[in-house]
This record gives C-alpha cells, structure tokens and sequence, in this order.
C-alpha cells in the first residue's frame, strides 16, 4: 500500500488522525523519535574536528531520510481530496483581447 492509497481510504487518515490526537502512548513515543532527530546532533569529526564530504553527505542523507519518515507519518493524517474533473483543456480557443484603458 502506499501513502496516497491510505489517505485516499475513507476512513483511515481519520482514525491515524484520533490516534496521533488521543494516544497517549504514541503522542510520547513520537516525542521521543523528534527529540532523538539526527539533525538535533553535532556530527562528530575526525582528531582535529573535520568531517569529510562524503561523511556529511551520508548523514545529510539520514537526516532527511529521518525527516522524510517522520513527515509521512503526520501526513497519513490528512484525507486525501478526491480528484474533481475539471473538463477539457482550452488552450485551442483564442485568448480575448484586452481594451486598453482611455
């Protein structure tokens, strides 16, 4: 299942969202998860306090990863809106000109 398949689901996104709102468990275990981001955290160098690039860019890469999953599971909260059927494209008919101002 994916993550637009749940929020579309019409009873799901409510029930995670009564969850994340009552539990008091969950509330504290995600608490806990935002506290523990690794961007909250200094990178810790080498002897003379250098990180190299690649180092910086796997942690940059955790960090977002991190991010990334904590954002998704506050976002399988919110419904998501049906597709409303906007009709067919105009791009074919003439733009109306503008009379200019006297």
């Amino acid at each position: 299942m994916t993550i637009k398949q749940f929020r579309s689901h019409p009873e799901w996104p409510a029930l995670w969202r009564r969850e994340l709102d009552t539990n008091n468990v969950l509330r504290l275990v995600l608490s806990v998860m935002d506290d523990a981001h690794p961007a909250k955290f200094a990178i810790n160098g080498d002897s003379n306090e250098d990180v190299s690039p690649t180092r910086a860019a796997i942690e940059l890469g955790a960090t977002r990863g991190y991010s990334k999953f904590q954002d998704g599971l506050k976002l399988l909260a919110e419904q998501l809106a049906p597709a409303v059927n906007v009709g067919e494209t105009t791009y074919s008919e003439p733009v109306p000109e503008e009379k200019p101002n006297a």
